[in-house]
């Protein structure tokens, strides 16, 4: 009996053994914290701890399981969170940034569940913002979400291997209203290419009803009704209450030794706005932004970089100069500091004299606004 005993642990180990030597689960994350200084604040001084400047603070799941012939099942189930108070990010949701599982093979991959959008994919890899800057070197209120402020539920996506450093990539977000296929309905497409110093990258996305299907409003518009707008930042507030959210974007990098060059445009059209209490506009609203931008790598631990973005924003103009560095103290933790100064001329989307209005940060009483953070983020 304990010969037949050992011999069946034996069995069992040599089954098992293969199957968890072929599975991965990788836990994540980062904590990102700092002090902010910013001019004008609603009139007045701000000297605020800030959350995740580079980047939100988060931590995930990372699951990768190997089921032969070259395909893998994974899946990523990615927190915000705020690190001064603990609290959920993403509208509160537990795993609010990413929620999906998918297949990944020879063919490419493809995804189920929340994902970042495609302009995300394309777009933050070129911009200020992921070199050195963060959310504070975004584009006029992120209007473009190229940072990813607002993810997809619902989604499919595919991204298709590297082909002659060419990849493609496609993303459908269902809206699950029964009988209103459209309603919420979310699309996007893009293609890149990477070759040597090169990368290029090219995006379209639309999203119907963008109050509710991803500005997490509680309720859809209704002409000349009450309104209450999720948004606060007055550059597109106004205009949220739109039927449809477009973005055409493009952009490109070109490496040149430890210095970086990019440059970086958005066509953003928020279609059909719906005039409410708190969206004065109705019609069609265009943003056209261009960024070029600039990073060089003084020492292996020392980085530093500036950006001048400027914003076409329909009978209101914004320009943004931003600089930063970033000395790294391990391979895990490094230093930051970044500058950003907004300049606003015109009438903004409520239809009062515009105000420079940084991302995230309560807008300035005045045509100016500028902000400088100090920090240190950790990953793991």
């Amino acid at each position: 009996m304990k010969n037949r005993i050992g011999i069946g642990v034996a069995v069992a180990g040599m089954i098992a053994h293969p199957a968890f030597a072929q599975s991965q689960v990788t836990l994540y994350g980062v904590a990102d914290d700092g002090f902010s200084f910013t001019n004008n604040q609603a009139g007045g001084h701000a000297y605020q701890m800030v959350n995740g400047a580079l980047g939100s603070s988060k931590f995930g799941f990372l699951v990768k399981e190997d089921i032969g012939n070259g395909y893998k099942v994974i899946s990523v189930l990615e927190n915000g969170f705020d690190i001064n108070s603990g609290k959920l990010n993403n509208g509160g949701r537990l795993f609010g940034r990413q929620a999906y599982v998918g297949v990944d093979g020879p063919y490419g991959q493809v995804r189920l569940g929340r994902q970042y959008d495609l302009v995300l994919d394309s777009l933050i890899p070129l911009a200020s913002g992921a070199k050195f800057g963060g959310i504070l070197a975004t584009r006029a209120g992120d209007v473009d979400n190229a940072w990813g402020d607002y993810s997809f539920s619902n989604s499919i996506k595919y991204l298709s291997p590297s082909l002659g450093g060419v990849r493609l990539g496609a993303l459908v977000s269902l809206g699950g209203v029964s009988g209103d296929f459209g309603n919420g309905l979310k699309y996007s497409f893009n293609a890149g290419y990477t070759g040597g110093p090169v990368t290029i990258n090219a995006v379209f996305s639309r999203v119907n009803n963008p109050a509710t299907s991803i500005y997490d409003a509680t309720a859809g518009p209704t002409e000349n009704g009450t309104f209450a707008n999720p948004i606060t930042n007055p550059i597109y507030s106004g205009y949220v209450s739109a039927r449809r959210y477009q973005t055409i974007g493009a952009g490109g990098n070109l490496a040149l030794g430890d210095a970086t060059l990019g440059v970086v445009y958005t066509n953003v059209q928020f279609i059909d706005v719906v005039r409410t209490s708190s969206t004065p506009f109705s019609g069609t609203a265009h943003f056209n932004t261009t960024e070029v931008n600039a990073t060089y790598r003084i020492t292996p631990a020392l980085l530093v970089g500036s950006s001048y973005s400027f914003t076409f924003a329909g009978d209101a103009d914004y320009g943004q100069l931003n600089a930063g560095a970033q000395y790294s103290l391990s391979k895990r933790t490094s230093l930051y500091l970044v500058s950003a100064w907004q300049h606003a001329i015109g009438i903004n989307s409520l239809g009062k004299r515009a105000v420079a209005a940084l991302t995230f940060v309560s807008p300035s009483s005045n045509q100016n606004q500028v902000a400088v953070r100090l920090g240190i983020r950790q990953t793991f």
